[in-house]
């Protein structure tokens, strides 16, 4: 698995514009982009909901952000479902 993050405010104009169509959505200068590439065997597909390690921009929070998170992430709809 690979984490690529990016700034919105270090893209090129025409890569902005990419993934602001991608997203279907505007995005602010003050966000960021954080995509995660996962290599897919027939063999190694994750069919169980993801667990809180799947997130690690949450690893500096405290325990009880960290607990809310986690209750949210459990209700979210599995990975085979598109979220848009």
């Amino acid at each position: 698995m690979e984490t690529i993050s990016r700034n919105i405010t270090d893209m090129a104009a025409d890569e902005r514009v990419a993934i602001e169509q991608f997203l279907g959505k505007h995005l602010a200068d003050n966000q960021r982009i954080i995509v995660q590439v996962l290599d897919v065997d027939a063999e190694d597909v994750q069919t169980t909901q993801p667990s809180i390690e799947d997130y690690a921009i949450l690893a500096d929070l405290d325990d009880a952000t960290t607990a809310l998170f986690e209750e949210a992430i459990q209700r979210s709809p599995s990975r085979d479902q598109p979220i848009l």
